[in-house]
C-alpha cells in the first residue's frame, strides 16, 4: 500500500519541484537593448513581483524607477515590456542578465566604428563571439557579455536556485547596416552568436529572439545598407522559409514602433512595445518546441 501512494503521487512531487525552477533570459545588444525610453513618459507605470534583475553584483528585484536597467537612472530598454507579459499569469521567478554596447557592431570586420575587414583578429571592439570559448579573436564586446552571463549564473548557483536559461534576446544591428559586407554577412554572424551562447552557457537549444533595427523610412544617410540587413534579418526569421532561415530564431518586427525624433532609437511607448512583443514571440516558441 505504501508502495502504492508513492506511485501515485510521484507525478504531483515531480511537477511541484520542476515548477520551482526559475527562469533565466538573456537580453544583449546595443543602444536600442540599453534602452533611453523615459519611464515618466509611460502612461502606466508598470510593476513586478517575481522579476529579478542583475545589477552587476546581485539579483535584485526589478522596480522601476529604482532598479537601473540602463545606463542612466529613469531610462529603461526591452526588459520592463518583457517582463510585464511573462508576469501576466502566476508562474516561476524570472531573473533577467542585461549587457548593452551602445554603438557596437557584430561582424568580425568591424573594430568600434572602424571597419577593418579580412579575417577575425584579436582585440577588436565587436561582438564576434569565435569559433569557440578559448579563441582569442573573440570580440572584446562579447568577452564582456560572457563575464556578465557567467557571473550572474554563478550567483544564483552559489545562492542554490535551480534554473534554466529559457532563451536569449538581441537588439542589435544597426553599426552593421553602415557596411555591405557585415550587413550581407549577417545572417551568417547571427546564427555563429546563437550557437556560441549556447554553448558557452550551457544552455542546451533556446529560442533566440531578436527586433528588426531601423524601421523609419527613408534610410538615414549613414545607414548605408540598410534595406539588405533588414531583409537578411527577415529571412533569418525561422518562419521565413528562406535560405536563411535559422531554426529556433525569431523576428520580432519594429515598423509601428514609435521612434524619438532622431529617427532610431526608440521612445518610452515604442521600448516597451518592443519588450512586449520580443516576449509574447518568446512564449510563442517555448509552446512551439514544447510540442515538438
Amino acid at each position: 500500500m505504501r508502495i502504492f501512494l508513492f506511485i501515485l503521487f510521484l507525478p504531483l512531487f515531480i511537477s511541484v519541484q520542476a515548477s520551482d525552477t526559475a527562469e533565466v533570459y538573456l537580453l544583449a545588444g546595443q543602444s536600442n537593448m540599453q534602452g533611453i525610453g523615459k519611464l515618466k513618459n509611460l502612461k502606466d507605470k508598470p510593476s513586478f513581483k517575481r522579476t529579478f534583475f542583475w545589477n552587476g553584483k546581485e539579483f535584485e528585484a526589478m522596480t522601476p524607477g529604482k532598479t537601473k536597467t540602463s545606463t542612466r537612472n529613469g531610462e529603461f530598454g526591452p526588459e520592463m515590456g518583457f517582463a510585464h507579459v511573462l508576469e501576466a499569469s502566476p508562474g516561476k521567478k524570472i531573473y533577467l542578465i542585461k549587457f548593452h554596447a551602445s554603438g557596437q557592431p557584430l561582424h568580425h570586420g568591424w573594430d568600434r566604428y572602424k571597419w577593418i575587414g579580412g579575417k577575425p583578429a584579436p582585440n577588436r571592439k565587436n561582438f564576434y563571439p569565435g569559433q569557440s570559448r578559448s579563441d582569442n579573436e573573440a570580440g572584446l564586446h562579447y568577452q564582456s557579455m560572457r563575464k556578465i552571463f557567467d557571473a550572474a549564473l554563478k550567483s544564483l548557483k552559489e545562492q542554490k536556485v535551480q534554473y534554466e536559461v529559457k532563451g536569449i534576446l538581441w537588439m542589435q544591428g544597426e553599426q552593421d547596416s553602415k557596411n555591405e559586407i557585415s550587413a550581407s554577412e549577417y545572417g551568417k554572424s547571427l546564427r555563429l552568436l546563437k550557437k556560441r551562447l549556447q554553448e558557452d552557457l550551457n544552455s542546451g537549444e533556446v529560442p533566440f529572439i531578436f527586433g528588426q533595427v531601423l524601421p523609419y523610412e527613408p534610410a538615414l544617410k549613414r545607414f548605408t545598407h540598410r534595406h539588405v540587413i533588414r531583409q537578411v534579418m527577415a529571412d533569418a526569421d525561422s518562419r521565413s522559409g528562406k535560405d536563411g532561415a535559422i531554426p529556433n530564431v525569431w523576428m520580432v518586427s519594429t515598423d509601428k514602433m514609435s521612434l524619438l525624433k532622431d529617427k532610431v532609437h526608440y521612445s518610452a511607448e515604442g521600448q516597451w512595445l518592443l519588450g512586449k512583443a520580443m516576449a509574447i514571440t518568446m512564449l510563442e516558441s517555448l509552446k512551439k518546441n514544447a510540442h515538438k
